[in-house]
């Protein structure tokens, strides 16, 4: 009888004794394997997305989403892991707008306590910064005029405590909207506001100049920033700051400067002379074509046209700010129509000259430009609207989002479908906690980053 007894207790204990381990082999199964940065994961877009699923936040990860700091708190209840993984998304079953921050508000708060606006706004959601990253710390020139709690959740995104970022604010802004922008700046001490601001003038000179007023700062800032990354406050970025670091690392110095020629470089730009125009019914300045004829540009440089953001090395920074044959074509793009789309696209490409990480191995127009992707009217899709052609991206737009290779996307409205931002702030947070990396092959394949490995 006892050793019946006995013998019944060894099988209830052995199975036991069998469970636990399964489950402990299954616990460590589904956990995701240690992260070295020599041995990070490489997989491809929708894989990592769906290893959020398995995916376990520490403590500091799960205050993150707690508190509010990962995407939009008040859609916290969208699933942002069956959207980022469906082929195909309908906008109708996600909220239409959020909550907004007022200037207001975001001034008060920052004038307030800087501790505390930098954790209400989650300006310390991500972890410790990797040494690769610090090694090769970034600078960023955000331009904006509005929404200033857009701009806060784009610079919330890419922020790094080892990065540089320079604010350029239209001055048609009102000046609360200016002070407000301040107030953010004195509590983010690698944030500054630009030291000359700008009336800016759609396709005016005062465009072109607000990015240079901020790389004229940029190299005189603390931070040794290694490339820098201009963009408009409409922007979000597709990649983590770690992927865009070893991206960029793959550069080896080139530039990711778009190119066009031909029929593309809309002649009548730059061959007549252009000048600014009061408009009474906007009460501002505005761009006129005039009927005198534009000289060839100096220095026998050849025109190409390409987009006013690009990804710049240092080196080319410098060049482009103290060469005389960059100061002289700044002087002959004074008076050209859109010349933020001329000045870098042809410095960048100037056959003759040694301009740092430049390109001149062929074609610019067969050169792959990946710092931005804008879906512009009759080459890409877009689910919603367009304005002034381009696509203002939707929730229905991330599946074709994920697909890119770029580094950001060009544009969002915050009162436009706000659960595309949402999304994809919730897909970089998680990769940036988990240290997951896409694979790189395709950036190692551009012909401007062979051209300088083979150099």
């Amino acid at each position: 009888m006892n050793s019946c007894r006995w013998g019944t207790k060894y099988r209830v204990l052995f199975l036991i004794a069998i469970t636990l381990c399964s489950l402990t082999l299954f616990h460590w199964t589904m956990r995701p394997l240690p992260l070295s940065p020599l041995d990070q994961r490489l997989v491809g877009e929708r894989d990592v997305i769906r290893s959020f699923q398995t995916i376990e936040l520490d403590t500091m990860d799960l205050v993150a989403h707690k508190n509010g700091w990962v995407g939009f708190q008040d859609l916290k209840a969208v699933d942002c892991t069956s959207t980022l993984t469906a082929t195909s998304v309908d906008n109708s079953q996600y909220p239409q707008s959020v909550p907004r921050v007022t200037d207001a508000q975001i001034e008060q708060d920052a004038a307030a306590d800087c501790p505390n606006f930098n954790r209400k706004y989650g300006f310390q959601r991500y972890p410790e910064v990797t040494e690769e990253e610090s090694d090769f710390p970034l600078a960023f020139i955000i331009l904006f005029y509005k929404d200033l709690d857009q701009i806060l959740f784009l610079l919330r995104a890419i922020y790094r405590p080892q990065n540089a970022y320079c604010l350029s604010v239209d001055l048609h802004s009102p000046p609360a909207f200016i002070d407000a922008v301040k107030a953010v700046t004195r509590c983010l001490p690698n944030v500054f506001l630009a030291s000359k601001l700008e009336y800016v003038v759609y396709s005016g000179f005062t465009r072109l100049m607000s990015d240079i007023h901020c790389m004229r700062d940029l190299v005189k800032h603390p931070v040794p920033w290694k490339y820098v990354i201009n963009m408009p406050g409409q922007q979000f970025p597709l990649r983590t700051n770690l992927e865009m670091v070893q991206i960029l690392k793959l550069y080896r110095g080139a530039n990711d400067i778009e190119g066009m020629t031909g029929k593309r470089l809309l002649h009548k730009r730059f061959r007549l002379k252009h000048r600014y125009q009061y408009d009474g019914k906007t009460g501002r300045q505005k761009i006129v074509r005039t009927g005198q004829r534009n000289p060839p540009p100096p220095h026998n440089l050849m025109v190409v046209k390409g987009s006013a953001y690009g990804t710049y090395s240092r080196a080319f920074v410098d060049f482009a700010l103290n060469s005389p044959v960059s100061r002289d074509l700044l002087e002959w793009a004074n008076v050209i129509e859109s010349p933020d789309e001329y000045f870098w696209a042809t410095l960048n490409h100037a056959t003759g000259l040694k301009v740092p990480g430049g390109y001149t191995e062929g074609p610019p127009d067969q050169k792959q430009w990946v710092t931005t992707f804008a879906s512009w009217d009759a080459e890409n899709p877009c689910a919603t609207k367009r304005v002034r052609w381009i696509c203002i991206f939707s929730t229905a737009d991330l599946p074709m989002l994920l697909s890119r290779q770029e580094l950001f996307a060009n544009k969002f409205y915050i009162t436009h479908h706000p659960a595309a931002l949402h999304c994809l702030d919730q897909m970089l947070y998680n990769m940036t906690v988990t240290g997951m990396v896409r694979d790189l092959d395709y950036y190692r394949k551009l012909k401007f980053v062979k051209r300088h490995t083979e150099a």
